[in-house]
């Protein structure tokens, strides 16, 4: 190593102590109750790439809300005088604005309605909305120097960005500098009347910076087209620390919901009485929004002349959020995420079997405990008395039980199985709201919050079905096979049923059968397959199938069918089949709209097995 590697080296790490010693006093700023771990001080890049720290020399990593400072930068743009003010913002990112990674995702909503047209720009815009609170606040109050980072950075050199002045122009009229301390090349006069409206605009948002972010993007839109996008970014590259604040992989809950004020129109800041001065009443405050993505389902209906909105986003709406927040989430995974939170609400009490007397456990001696199974069955006490010295496998005891009667009454949850259509006219989940798809998490989620099993099968035949492994207890490979999509063939094919019944045990717990298809399933009723047991000659039906699933599944089983808007001539038109299936066992529901499906859902339980 060369004694100039050495003596960097050195100089960083003296850096890094200087550094150090005002960390608590930039906490302070914010305040003497101010709680953060240390920074992860970053002495290379190499360092920095590890903290997923590429393009700014510091930033707020919202997962666990740790600042990473990347010192070789912060040394090489000549910015090591400027402990407080660097590590005063970062704290300012935790504290103040945006706070936490589920505030920041609510004001990228809100950007992001400000820039309709060029939303890929948001989370920059939304960066930067963020910054001017931050340091107005850092420079005005506590009189730390922000204006002279800004001044070292400069609009000359900085890709040319008339965004980029105005932002800096924002700065000189917060701070009262004197006209070219920060922007070097003059503005028009029109961009010099943006800038004094983004300048009153965080000051009048100073207390509600939320409230003023979609104003903020509105402001930013007439500038954005994607050549000053690029610009801009170039210009800002340095300063863009909460940029992406979720692609460490965390992710707020909640976003499929539109919050009331998203449905409110979008102000520019020239209309906002709060922001010209033309009225002392606050705008939009109390009020909801007409942006934010469309959902999938209609409106509630309006009662009483009050106007409705939109209460979730859209799939596609969603995905593009959630993509802005962490670029590396997989489509998969962020379908999962929104069906999941659009089912929560509507969990239901799923069946129990009631046996008059449970079996409780007895201590009936111990045997070896082997690698391989659950660490929570090691009786620790047992295998230290036999050894001190514990070799997992060797000496390792567990305690084996028997049962006795007990006095209360045993409850054993019901198992499900659940089929749905995913032929070509299903809709394909990842790109629109998919009804069955959203039923079918509910009675699944709902199945294995009471401790039940589920078995999954999307089939659109003829043609293909994938299931999941037998009936599971781990709610991932579940709903990950949900949110599949096949679209081949006409109808879910009955004789599917067939691999749920080959996955039962000889003594089994009930299984409810849950099928969710159209009224093209009683043409797949009428399939043959295969011969009939004990009937030579004589082809198996899919009427077969269905009863000998229901029979030995032994917890009864629905069909819940889609029909078209003339849904009574279609149930009249296969009244004969609807019966043989209701002498079956089988329960039918039908549904003219998907959206019927979420009604059908939360009173499945209760029309089921609730006790009269």
């Amino acid at each position: 190593m060369s004694a100039a590697v050495v003596s960097k080296s050195t100089e960083l790490e003296n850096l890094r102590d200087a550094w150090r010693a005002q960390w608590p006093q930039a906490l302070a700023l914010w305040s003497p109750y101010a709680r953060l771990s240390d920074p992860i001080w970053c002495l290379n890049s190499q360092d920095a790439h590890r903290e997923h720290l590429t393009s700014s020399f510091a930033m707020i990593r919202f997962s666990d809300n740790a600042v990473v400072l990347n010192l070789e930068d912060i040394a090489e743009r000549g910015l090591a005088g400027f402990p407080l003010e660097v590590m005063a913002h970062e704290i300012g990112h935790h504290i103040y604005c945006p706070g936490d990674l589920n505030d920041h995702a609510r004001m990228l909503v809100r950007v992001r309605r400000g820039l309709p047209g060029v939303e890929q720009h948001a989370p920059m815009i939304a960066n930067l909305y963020a910054d001017l609170f931050i340091n107005n606040r850092l420079q005005r109050h506590h009189g730390l120097q922000l204006d002279r980072i800004y001044a070292r950075l400069g609009d000359g050199g900085r890709g040319g960005s008339v965004l980029w002045r105005i932002y800096l122009r924002m700065y000189e009229l917060l701070w009262r500098l004197d006209r070219g301390t920060l922007v070097k090349t003059p503005l028009t006069d029109g961009q010099e009347g943006d800038a004094q409206l983004g300048a009153r605009l965080i000051r009048v948002y100073a207390r509600d910076w939320m409230k003023g972010a979609a104003s903020f993007g509105a402001l930013c839109l007439s500038y954005l087209t994607e050549a000053e996008g690029n610009k801009l970014r170039m210009a800002a590259r340095e300063l863009l620390d909460s940029d992406g604040g979720g692609s460490d992989g965390a992710l707020p809950e909640g976003l499929s919901e539109i919050e009331g004020d998203e449905n409110e129109p979008v102000l520019h800041p020239s209309e906002d009485p709060l922001v010209v001065g033309d009225s002392a009443e606050p705008s939009g405050e109390d009020k909801g929004n007409s942006g934010g993505g469309q959902d999938d389902e209609p409106n509630s209906k309006d009662r009483g002349g009050k106007k409705t909105y939109q209460r979730y986003r859209s799939v596609a709406d969603y995905r593009k959020l959630i993509k802005q927040l962490n670029p590396r989430a997989s489509e998969e995974d962020v379908t999962l995420r929104y069906y999941r939170e659009r089912a929560l609400p509507y969990l239901i009490r799923f069946p129990e079997k009631e046996t008059p007397v449970a079996q409780e456990p007895m201590p009936e001696g111990l045997e070896t405990w082997d690698i391989g199974r659950p660490l929570t069955e090691v009786d620790w006490m047992e295998s230290i008395t036999r050894s001190p010295h514990v070799v997992p496998g060797v000496t390792t005891l567990a305690r084996v039980y028997g049962d006795s009667p007990g006095q209360d009454p045993h409850k054993e949850p019901f198992d499900l199985y659940i089929g749905i259509d995913c032929s070509g006219s299903m809709p394909n989940p990842r790109a629109q709201l998919s009804y069955p798809v959203l039923a079918g998490f509910i009675v699944a989620l709902s199945a294995l919050r009471a401790g039940g099993r589920v078995m999954a099968c999307l089939s659109g035949e003829p043609g293909k079905s994938i299931a999941t492994d037998g009936f599971r207890r781990d709610q991932d490979s579940v709903l990950r096979l949900l949110t599949q999509y096949l679209g081949m063939g006409y109808s879910y094919g009955i004789f599917r049923l067939d691999d749920m019944v080959a996955q039962l045990a000889a003594r089994h717990r009930p299984v409810h059968v849950l099928i969710l298809t159209d009224t093209d399933i009683y043409s797949s009723l009428s399939e043959k397959h295969g011969e009939k047991p004990g009937r030579k000659n004589a082809q198996r039906t899919g009427w077969d199938a269905a009863q000998e699933a229901l029979r030995k599944a032994d917890g009864g089983g629905t069909m819940l069918l889609h029909a078209p808007a003339q849904m009574n001539a279609y149930i009249k038109k296969f009244e004969g089949d609807a019966k043989l299936l209701v002498a079956q066992g089988w329960r039918l529901a039908y549904v003219s709209d998907w959206d019927e499906v979420l009604e059908f859902a939360r009173n499945f339980a209760r029309q089921l097995w609730e006790k009269k």
